[in-house]
């Protein structure tokens, strides 16, 4: 299922359009900015928005990524499996681009929305919410684009 919030389907591509359509799912935005999803967020970016990248206008870069559909896919599953690119340290989290200080680098360091709904899956278990033992996050580093984290440990690899 690919949760589509409103100016999403304009990004898909052709193709995605041509053969998945009957996995489009439009979500209204009335939703991406409902109670559950908007705290959420506002934990999420505690962990993912640090030092000098925390301005006024974080919450929109952060809508520039359509990041709070991402939400709607791992709120209740038992397990995520995503394929993503890392954060290079020392890079923004907003583009994986510009620079900042390593602090600032979140230390879940999945980039773009996908780092977003992986954050999302995790809070699930931190601070007596869910039980640890039962997250079930596995990322497949795919290298992403060329300003990415470049790690043998996990380029080309599933990593839990």
């Amino acid at each position: 299922v690919h949760f589509l919030g409103p100016g999403d389907e304009e990004w898909a591509s052709t193709k995605a359009k041509e053969t998945q359509r009957y996995a489009f799912e439009h979500v209204k935005k009335e939703l991406l900015e409902d109670k559950v999803v908007s705290e959420a967020f506002e934990k999420a970016g505690d962990s993912r928005v640090l030092g000098g990248q925390r301005t006024d206008g974080w919450r929109e870069r952060v809508a520039e990524m359509a990041a709070r559909r991402n939400f709607l896919q791992v709120r209740c599953a038992d397990a995520v499996y995503v394929v993503g690119w890392r954060l290079e340290k020392g890079k923004d989290q907003f583009t994986g681009r510009s620079d900042v200080s390593p602090h600032e680098t979140p230390a879940l360091d999945v980039g773009g929305g996908t780092g977003w709904a992986c954050q999302w899956y995790v809070d699930r278990f931190a601070d007596g919410g869910e039980d640890p033992a039962q997250c079930q996050l596995f990322f497949f580093d795919d290298a992403g684009p060329p300003w990415s984290r470049k790690d043998p440990a996990t380029e080309g690899k599933w990593n839990r």
